[in-house]
């Protein structure tokens, strides 16, 4: 196939061969950015993680649905709420435990769910996260009286594994494992036999927290990892497309000018070359006025050498709308490589997908990312809050630490089953009432047409109950339901769809 001359854009810039080149997609420089640390990795006895911390915080930046990832996974880790649960087995938990452990956690200059939602967003996006435990006057007995997040990439982990270091612009300062057995100088990194230093110069502890690799015994890895391909090649789509678009349009026709024809360089008003020829300028002319006069007729003539041969000249339109849908398509298998590698459903990032059929898997994709992403990350962080903090610094051994789940409850659902169960005379309304007090706040009510069990809308073991009284307790219990329902929309459920199927729940009462 021969190559085109160039390509006239529908602005009416003639774009020649040498400048498309400019903007073919090469591949990028694999060089990476310099490390504060590196000059401290030898010296000092740092460990250098598998990747540098500093590159992988920065493709947050480049990447909406990475950063979504990240932002979500960490917020519904940590960031939705915490409470004090009785440990399993104690019947009269002690209520001084709870009141200190809670007020320190309440006391805080920071909500805690905010430091552990800080310290898992650098989990997920560089593979390890930190938290810096104070205690009082630094003794390594003391009850803790602080946690902050420290912004995990500027800290890195000694080989003994029982120090750490942050170094942000010249200043350094250095910490210690959890309930590490020696002092340590915050100012030095030295070690110290446990007690004798100042505390003054003694290091606090740190929370360490990795997404393990087998291929380092110190460091994690972000999930995004093997996901970095699809990243880079979005980014270079981007790239393409900002670069080329911008500067020339949207590509409409190329010019196919081929035999035996004259063409010289074009001169500026100076005499020097402009970097075009004179064909390409009248070409470009030609077009420009085409856009400004779209019905006009395009007359081109080209000289041809010793007014002898042929000279054939060809118009063909580029196929814009092929290129542009597979750039569509190579964007939406990045974004897909990318929510899978992190294990976060789409419409949780943010992405509202149809399934063949119309109907959509959010439940069952939001079960499946709660049970194998969320619940064990925060297993291992609540384990390490208990263990270190809960437990073993405040003695509260009655009480645990618990991080809120993410609420996967489908309403629709629960009441058209409980709708089901009233029909036939299985539930009480007072029942019903404790089903969703919890998560709609409502309360039960101590009349005996809402402790009746009914059947067609007529009591059938109570005696006692007045029919009136107990229609007007119903249609209560159905304002009730049907103004939640407006206000709870479960899991992409529509308002419309739960207050059908609180409607059908009630039926016709008194009927």
């Amino acid at each position: 196939m021969a190559r085109p001359f160039g390509v006239v854009t529908k602005t009416g810039k003639f774009v020649g061969n040498d400048i498309l080149n400019q903007y073919s997609v090469k591949e990028a420089s694999r060089k990476l950015l310099s490390d504060v640390f590196d000059k401290h990795y030898g010296t000092q006895g740092l460990v250098q993680p598998l990747y540098k911390p500093n590159i992988l915080a920065r493709a947050l930046e480049i990447n909406t649905y990475h950063y979504r990832c990240c932002r979500v996974k960490a917020r519904e880790t940590a960031g939705l709420g915490w409470d004090l649960k009785p440990v399993p087995g104690i019947e009269t938990p002690n209520q001084r435990q709870y009141d200190e452990v809670s007020e320190f956690f309440d006391d805080l200059p920071e909500p805690i769910s905010s430091v552990f939602n800080k310290m898992m967003f650098d989990f997920e996006s560089i593979g390890y996260g930190t938290v810096e435990l104070v205690r009082e006057n630094y003794s390594y007995d003391g009850k803790p009286v602080l946690l902050t997040h420290i912004p995990s990439h500027t800290v890195r982990i000694h080989k003994d594994g029982n120090r750490y270091c942050q170094i942000r612009g010249t200043q350094k300062r250095w910490f210690k494992a959890l309930e590490y057995e020696k002092d340590v100088d915050y100012l030095t990194g030295q070690e110290h036999e446990l007690g004798s230093l100042g505390e003054e110069r003694r290091a606090t502890e740190l929370i360490w927290i990795v997404n393990y690799t087998p291929r380092s015994d110190y460091y994690g890895i972000s999930d995004i990892i093997p996901a970095l391909g699809a990243v880079h090649g979005d980014i270079s789509r981007r790239n393409y497309n900002i670069s080329f678009f911008d500067n020339f349009g949207v590509p409409a026709y190329a010019v196919f000018v081929t035999g035996n024809f004259e063409d010289e360089e074009e001169l500026d008003s100076n005499g020097n070359p402009t970097g075009r020829t004179l064909l390409e300028a009248e070409i470009e002319e030609h077009f420009k006025e085409l856009a400004k006069s779209p019905h006009s007729t395009l007359i081109l003539s080209v000289p041809t050498k010793d007014r002898q041969g042929e000279v054939k000249i060809e118009f063909k339109p580029l196929a814009v709308e092929t290129k542009e849908a597979s750039f569509r398509l190579f964007r939406k298998d990045n974004r897909d490589e990318i929510l899978s590698a992190h294990g976060v459903p789409p419409y949780r990032a943010g992405i509202a997908e149809t399934g063949s059929l119309g109907g959509t898997t959010a439940k069952e994709s939001t079960e499946i990312y709660k049970r194998s992403i969320i619940e064990p990350r925060q297993e291992t962080l609540e384990t390490l809050i208990n263990r270190y903090i809960v437990w073993g610094a405040f003695e509260a051994n009655d009480w645990k630490f618990k991080f809120a789940e993410i609420d996967t409850t489908d309403e629709k659902h629960d009441i058209e089953v409980l709708g089901k169960l009233f029909g036939v005379a299985a539930v009480t309304p007072n029942q019903i009432i404790r089903h969703f007090k919890d998560r709609f706040g409502l309360e039960e009510v101590d009349h005996p047409a809402m402790d009746a069990h009914y059947l067609g809308g007529t009591p059938i073991d109570r005696d006692d109950v007045v029919l009136d009284d107990m229609q007007a307790a119903m249609l209560s219990l159905q304002d009730k339901l049907l103004k939640i329902a407006e206000k709870h929309q479960g899991n992409g459920c529509e308002a419309d769809d739960i207050t059908k199927a609180v409607k059908e729940m009630i039926g016709n009462v008194g009927t």
